[in-house]
């Protein structure tokens, strides 16, 4: 396996310590294995590989094909968010509408909006379903995670007034749970029979 110019090891005391590479980890039988197939030359390059087991190939071929939840989630996630911002663009430019559009930003956004479009319809094709959760009614019994209660004038009940992360699904299983400031009703004290 060695190289006949060198025993084993010497060629590292060549350098300082600090840059000596220690000997691969590989078993003997590997690495005997692979000095004698390239000493066969391109012949044996010729030889077909041998197949692997089909349940390893069948799994292989899923894997390469998908991919992991938490990427899907990650990328759902990220594409939500744009899609908030660009709405919220939209809506600060439909404010502003009588300024009229500044260098051509409008024909810019309605194209990112397409690609936009584009790219959460390929969502949902390929089975991933993302839930925001703003302006709804909040029960304890949703399966989301409050990072804050917030009391807030004007509601009647406890309500989601924020979605920071969305729930994200893949073929109908969850694989990110959303993240949610959920708004409560400021209670205003009463004035009755109590006081005196």
């Amino acid at each position: 396996m060695s190289d006949s110019r060198w025993p084993d090891g010497l060629r590292q005391w060549r350098h300082p310590r600090a840059f000596r590479i220690a000997p691969p980890s590989i078993p003997e039988k590997w690495a005997d294995a692979l000095w004698a197939s390239l000493q066969d030359g391109p012949a044996s390059a010729e030889q077909p590989a041998p197949e692997p087991p089909a349940v390893a190939q069948s799994e292989g071929a899923a894997a390469a094909g998908t991919l992991r939840p938490s990427a899907v989630a990650e990328l759902a996630t990220g594409l939500w968010r744009l899609r908030r911002r660009l709405d919220a663009t939209a809506a600060a430019a439909g404010a502003g509408a009588g300024a009229g559009p500044a260098g051509g930003r409008s024909g810019d956004t309605r194209r990112l909006q397409r690609q936009l479009d584009s790219l959460w319809s390929t969502l949902g094709a390929a089975g991933v379903e993302v839930q925001d959760h703003d302006r709804i009614p909040y029960d304890s019994g949703l399966d989301l995670q409050v990072l804050e209660f917030q009391r807030t004038t004007g509601l009647t009940g406890e309500t989601v007034l924020e979605t920071l992360r969305p729930t994200v699904y893949l073929h109908g299983q969850r694989v990110q749970t959303g993240e949610v400031v959920v708004g409560t009703p400021v209670e205003e004290p009463s004035s009755g029979p109590e006081e005196r």
